[in-house]
């Protein structure tokens, strides 16, 4: 009967170790999953970065948006010119209209 109990005595260590080891493992989980674990940090983290990646962004974009917008006026500004410049060379004003 004394070999049973030893033995009995070494599984129910094995299991109190096992137990033990998980309640680790879950305080570790916990704090990482908790509103300011690592995880809910890393999270926030990268909330942040990706709001300024988007401020950079749409900065970008609107100074793009102007940038083209002025090309845009000057295209038009030239092909004014070009119009004038055409109608002048071609004397389209002064044809006879008999």
């Amino acid at each position: 009967m004394e070999e049973q109990e030893k033995e009995q005595n070494k599984r129910i260590n094995q299991h109190q170790r096992l137990i033990n080891n998980l309640r680790e493992r879950l305080k570790s989980v916990e704090t990482d999953v908790e509103p300011d674990g690592r995880i809910s940090e890393a999270f926030d983290a990268l909330d942040n970065h990706l709001d300024d990646v988007e401020q950079r962004l749409s900065k970008r974009l609107d100074e793009h948006d102007k940038r083209f917008d002025r090309l845009e006026h000057k295209v038009n500004q030239l092909g004014s010119k070009l119009d004038i410049i055409i109608e002048h060379l071609t004397s389209i004003n002064d044809l006879p209209e008999e």
